[in-house]
């Protein structure tokens, strides 16, 4: 998956507005309120993953783009948390991606859950990163898995640290979305 990530922590009430927003207007509101807002306004409260999460869920889990994961909390860094747009989770069990929201995933993580994040991460080693990294399926993650992309990945997973601690220490929620 070739597409750009990014993190945002919202207090309630910006998250309380945002999940007001009808569900399959979600993409758009998170595109032309949230991300314009916070990148000019509250660059504290942003963190750009650019392509890495891809492999930066891989190797904080067990290798795989799994949304099933349950590896946590490091599983919540990227695909862990409530789907508000994207998915849905049927009755059944099931996940279903709805038509009308195949533009992008939004996942929401709790203050709870971006506590526990980060307190974990900055635990988790460069050289346990790489054995997981080293694990990953190259075929099923579609680009060349080398020491320049996990290092790209290694960078963006550290400059994250900053925005982690920032989000727990305030209580805030985080968004994770990425375009698809």
């Amino acid at each position: 998956m070739g597409c750009l990530a990014v993190l945002f922590a919202l207090n309630e009430q910006e998250l309380e507005t945002f999940l007001n927003v009808e569900r399959t207007e979600r993409a758009y509101y998170m595109h032309n309120e949230i991300e314009e807002n916070f990148w000019n306004d509250f660059p504290e409260y942003v963190c750009e993953l650019d392509q890495s999460w891809d492999a930066m869920h891989r190797m904080l889990t067990d290798g795989s783009l799994n949304f099933e994961n349950q590896y946590p909390p490091l599983c919540n860094v990227i695909f862990g948390g409530e789907f508000v747009y994207g998915l849905v989770r049927e009755p059944s069990g099931e996940v279903t991606i709805p038509d009308e929201e195949d533009d992008a995933y939004i996942i929401l993580k709790t203050p709870q859950q971006a506590a526990e994040i980060a307190q974990a991460l900055p635990n988790r080693t460069k050289e346990e990163c790489r054995q997981c990294y080293d694990k990953i399926d190259e075929e099923d993650y579609g680009s060349a898995l080398d020491d320049e992309d996990f290092e790209y990945t290694w960078a963006y997973l550290q400059d994250s640290l900053e925005f982690w601690k920032i989000a727990a220490a305030e209580k805030r929620y985080v968004l994770f979305t990425v375009d698809r």
